[in-house]
């Protein structure tokens, strides 16, 4: 009796850590960074046109490189910045989310961390804003609504998801 009671209570407990690393084996502890190049490749295979908008930010503190993607009537546009360290990409996540929170009336959204990221994802009236910063790197992008889910496997496919 009592090994049957003890054999049912290690079963139990070996199937609810095997449910657990299932459930936490999608989550993702650190994300890889990606570099301009990787960005530029991914964006034109995508069917976006890249600008390097680096002299256009000459004020901003600690900015290496500013690149936009977009598509033919600008409606979705991907941003990727490089910073000279990953103090000063945080500084300007934080300052776009709360640029968003106070510019856009928010319908949903939601904030994820990691050993090495930050993602916030907003759903505005109209727009969908989808904002990550990974190491030194900041990662923006901006849709309607209607266009969010091709943001989103954008972001997955370049790792800032």
């Amino acid at each position: 009796m009592r090994f049957r009671r003890l054999f049912v209570s290690y079963s139990i407990l070996i199937l609810i850590i095997a449910s657990l690393a299932v459930i936490f084996s999608d989550i993702e502890i650190k994300k890889r960074v990606i570099d301009k190049q990787q960005f530029i490749l991914a964006a034109k295979e995508a069917g976006f046109e890249v600008t390097d908008d680096t002299d256009l930010f000459e004020g901003v503190r600690g900015l290496a490189t500013a690149l936009n993607a977009s598509n033919r009537d600008s409606s979705l546009t991907y941003q990727f910045y490089v910073f000279d360290d990953r103090n000063t990409a945080d500084d300007e996540f934080d300052i776009f989310r709360k640029t968003l929170d106070s510019t856009f009336v928010t319908k949903d959204y939601s904030s994820y961390i990691g050993q090495n990221y930050l993602v916030y994802k907003m759903e505005g009236a109209k727009d969908y804003h989808h904002l990550c910063v990974v190491d030194n790197t900041l990662f923006y992008a901006k849709s309607p609504n209607e266009e969010k889910l091709q943001v989103r496997d954008f972001a997955k496919e370049v790792g800032y998801n």
